[in-house]
């Protein structure tokens, strides 16, 4: 058996994970949320006839009044609009995030778990101390002080998501290259670089795979929970956070106002964990019963 052959992530890995993954119905659930609010993020603004930020007379009327399919807020704007842009805005900010985590965790937890020594010491010693920082503290000191831009915010974002990537591709790296298959390379004189990006670097990735998912969500959350407390974007813009935090006070007498960005947002995070929980069940052999 040749050295490429030994290498235990192949086309017929991916074809069974594929298949376990679709064999799963709560994640095939997730999964036609997602895209049903994907859908609705897309064409809603196009469809709905409103501005997001357009006010209008009709103040606070219910779902289904003069026009606005899901009523409107204390300034007369359009619900429907406000939360379909919502959910592309939260899609944004969450990908646009994790990509950056995860792109600067793989490449640090890389480094740490192939070399080793003193450069995986001073890496994890970093990690460490970062940790003990509470997240919420970091980002409402990097957006108080730098305002609540797009980016700024999506910093904050990063700054405070990125060490969990790095720590987990960095045990899942150390272990691959403990794997005999590894030795092999070295042995036959193929490079480090050859040796990372050909023979570890596919092996240690599935688990990423699964914190993707994990870290869209918890990027979601995390965009909404600064908005809600009055850091993060702000009106008009049309975070579900924001409309949220805007909405509370309308809580008992207009409660849909509330509840309507409330339910998008616990939808939207809820089909991205179960497609996450699928992923991890697909991708994981002790869960998939495979010996």
């Amino acid at each position: 058996m040749s050295m490429e052959e030994q290498v235990p992530v192949s086309l017929s890995y991916w074809q069974d994970v594929r298949k376990r993954f679709f064999g799963n119905k709560i994640s095939i659930v997730g999964l036609v949320i997602l895209v049903a609010l994907i859908i609705a993020g897309i064409i809603g603004p196009i469809i709905s006839g409103w501005k997001y930020d357009e006010l209008g007379p009709d103040i606070l009327v219910g779902p289904g009044s003069n026009g606005h399919w899901l009523g409107t807020d204390d300034l007369g704007r359009d619900i429907f609009t406000r939360v379909t842009f919502g959910i592309r805005l939260s899609l944004t900010v969450a990908i646009v995030v994790t990509a950056i985590s995860v792109l600067v965790g793989v490449t640090l937890g890389g480094i740490a778990g192939y070399f080793g020594g003193w450069v995986d010491t001073l890496i994890s010693r970093f990690i460490d101390t970062w940790q003990v920082i509470p997240f919420v503290l970091i980002g409402f000191a990097i957006i108080t002080v730098f305002g609540s831009s797009f980016w700024v915010i999506v910093a904050a974002l990063v700054f405070t998501g990125w060490y969990s990537t790095t720590r987990l591709f960095r045990a899942s790296v150390m272990q691959v290259k403990s794997l005999e298959y590894i030795e092999a390379a070295r042995a036959t004189g193929a490079t480090t670089k050859r040796i990372i990006l050909r023979h570890i670097g596919p092996n240690a990735i599935p688990p990423i795979i699964v914190v993707l998912a994990f870290s869209v969500a918890g990027a979601i959350l995390s965009e909404s929970v600064y908005a809600f407390l009055g850091v993060g974007f702000r009106e008009p813009t049309p975070s579900l956070g924001v409309m949220i935090s805007s909405s509370r006070n309308y809580l008992t007498d207009k409660p849909f106002v509330f509840f309507i960005p409330g339910s998008v947002l616990v939808l939207l995070t809820l089909s991205i964990v179960l497609i996450g929980d699928g992923l991890r069940d697909a991708l994981d052999p002790k869960l998939r019963g495979v010996k």
